[in-house]
């Protein structure tokens, strides 16, 4: 199995959605930048969800504040 690590400028969903053609994976932070205290999942995480053709991966943000 191959990991690769790219920087791609663009729209988030749109781009990770092309990256997810063909992955075994997607994995993505789960804590978004925005939005309020008690959301699970960013609006990243949350749009990939709907349009990724792989799974995908959520791992929790950091913990510092």
């Amino acid at each position: 199995m191959e990991i690769s690590c790219e920087v791609i400028r663009g729209n988030p969903v749109e781009q990770l959605a092309l990256a997810s053609l063909g992955a075994f994976a997607v994995v993505v932070g789960r804590h978004g930048s925005g939005g309020y205290s008690g959301m699970r999942i960013g609006s990243v995480v949350h749009g990939l969800l709907h349009r990724a053709e792989c799974p995908v991966i959520t791992v929790p943000g950091s913990l510092r504040g």
